[in-house]
């Protein structure tokens, strides 16, 4: 038997919705979140990699210092210190949009949700029915990993670069957009040997 906890508002996903909700007077307002609060933004995005193009502008400018006679010891990056720090900085993200949240009076309800009717989410594995008059769907994207590429699933999408353990040697980076193109350009100035695989003759088309 399932819980049903009525709401007026629900959104799956999308916390700026789910308060901007509360902001307009809605009362009983709840969010479903299946992962970490803030989105891809916050968490694989442009965020964490903002940190990490720092991290890599710092380095080049470190090798360009001494052209300009500044001398200054051989750096080295210790990527272990500077994933800890950024993934540090990105879980406060995470309990700030928590609190937020709170303050808002939006009801968090963390899982999967799924669909069993017109106006009817079940909160997957809680045993949770959340019925609501205004759904919302804002679940937002992932990256997609062609089916008709052999050996794909082997490879690392933009999200999984930021569960890199260590700075690899070297890295194929499929793609010439422009979130290849700043992945390529932050592997290259921490020293990593960067290829780039196109399917035409210029990036950034």
């Amino acid at each position: 038997m399932r819980l049903l906890i009525p709401k007026h508002f629900l959104s799956l996903g999308g916390i700026a919705c789910s308060r901007k909700a509360a902001e307009l007077g809605n009362r009983k307002i709840a969010i479903v979140e299946n992962g970490s609060l803030g989105g891809t933004c916050v968490n694989v995005g442009c965020v964490p990699k903002k940190v990490m193009w720092n991290a890599a502008n710092l380095m080049a400018n470190l090798a360009d210092m001494e052209a300009y006679g500044i001398c200054v010891p051989r750096s080295c990056l210790n990527w272990g210190t500077l994933k800890a720090a950024r993934d540090a900085y990105v879980a406060k993200l995470n309990a700030i949009y928590n609190t937020n949240l709170k303050a808002s009076g939006v009801d968090l309800f963390c899982g999967k949700a799924q669909f069993i009717g017109p106006h009817s989410v079940a909160v997957c594995g809680t045993g949770l029915t959340l019925h609501a008059e205004h759904i919302v769907i804002a679940t937002g994207g992932r990256p997609i990993v062609p089916s008709d590429v052999p050996g794909a699933h082997l490879g690392k999408t933009s999200d999984g670069f930021f569960k890199i353990s260590a700075l690899p040697k070297s890295v194929v980076i499929a793609g010439a957009g422009y979130i290849a193109v700043e992945l390529a350009g932050i592997l290259a100035a921490m020293g990593c040997q960067v290829t780039m695989v196109l399917r035409h003759k210029l990036v950034l088309r």
